[in-house]
This record gives structure tokens, C-alpha cells and sequence, in this order.
């Protein structure tokens, strides 16, 4: 954490929303849930692969970023408020459904994860259904029963639990009998 102080206020917020992505982040992702600039976000991004924070591949506007360590990922993760975390996980999970809609379809258990980070359990709850879905076609059998598991807690965390799976998903669409007709 110390590191990441020493470089200044702009590129430690870059570092925790990168955080807040995963170990391993796009600029192409980056980019629209910062709301910085270019210039801004390439400095800063140069910054943390300078100081040794962050790995970079590829050219600035195209490059995938890695963090050198998970302890460095942690310590920028959790010098975030809670309150903080969630709007990031709120905002990335929108990005990647609104600009990465093919990435969102192919990979909706990372959808999941952001919405179920950010406290909406009626948004994530359709994307574990299709993790689950999709690791059934698969024959990732374990992989499904946990997309599906973690679905099915969302649901038991939304008021009206009863009538919620008819409410988000129409008539059990896909969802076994148990899981949409559960009390």
C-alpha cells in the first residue's frame, strides 16, 4: 500500500479500480469505468507498470494489464469503503453488459460476480442462471451446481422470495422445477 501511496492520488484510484476488475484488466474495460481521459489514464497506468505494480501487454489503447502480485491487487482492493466497492462492481458489471455484450454472453459468471458484489441480486441473479446453464452444456457439472447455488442464495436475499424466480426470469426458464418453485 505504501508503494501505491508513494505514486500519488491518481494513480492509486487507477490501481483500485483496477482492483476492483480482477488480478488481469483490459484498457479497453478500464477506460470507461474510470471516466478519465486518455492522457490521464495512460499516465497513470505507466506509472503503476514503472514502478513494477502492474504488468502491461501490448500497445496502451489495446493492452491487457496484470497485476505483479495479488497481495498488491488485495491491498488495493481493500483500501476501498465498502460503499465505494460496490458502486465499482455496479459500474463494471454495467459496462460489460451494455459495451461487451458478446463478452457478457460468453462469460456471464464474471457479470454475476459484479452484480452479486455490488449488492444487486435481481441483476446478477439471471447471469448465474446462465453460468450455470452454460457449464451444464459443458458437462462442468460441479462449475454449474455453484453458478446455480450462488443464484439461488441471490434469490433467497430478494423480498418476495416466493415469487421472484417467476418475476426475473418469466416461467422457470431453465431453471429446474426446485430451484423456481422454491419456498
Amino acid at each position: 500500500m505504501a508503494r501505491l501511496d508513494r505514486l500519488g492520488p491518481r494513480p492509486k484510484e487507477i490501481a483500485q479500480i483496477a482492483a476492483v476488475i480482477g488480478r488481469e484488466f483490459s484498457y479497453e474495460l478500464l477506460a470507461p469505468v474510470t471516466d478519465r481521459n486518455e492522457t490521464e489514464l495512460a499516465d497513470a497506468l505507466g506509472r503503476l507498470a514503472d514502478a513494477g505494480l502492474v504488468y502491461s501487454r501490448g500497445t496502451p489503447l489495446d493492452a491487457t494489464y496484470l497485476f505483479k502480485h495479488t497481495l498488491v491487487r488485495d491491498a488495493a482492493y481493500a483500501s476501498l469503503l465498502r460503499r465505494r466497492r460496490e458502486e465499482l462492481h455496479a459500474r463494471i458489471a454495467a459496462v460489460l453488459v451494455t459495451e461487451f455484450p458478446e463478452f457478457a454472453a460468453a462469460q456471464p459468471e464474471i457479470v454475476a460476480h459484479h452484480y452479486t458484489d455490488a449488492g444487486l441480486a435481481e441483476q446478477a441473479v439471471p447471469y448465474w442462471q446462465r453460468a450455470g446453464e452454460r457449464a451444464i452444456e459443458r458437462s462442468a457439472n460441479l462449475e454449474a451446481i455453484t453458478h446455480l447455488t450462488r443464484g439461488i442464495e441471490m434469490l433467497k436475499s430478494l423480498p418476495g422470495s416466493l415469487e421472484t424466480p417467476r418475476r426475473i426470469s418469466g416461467p422457470c426458464l431453465g431453471w429446474p422445477s426446485l430451484i423456481c418453485c422454491m419456498g
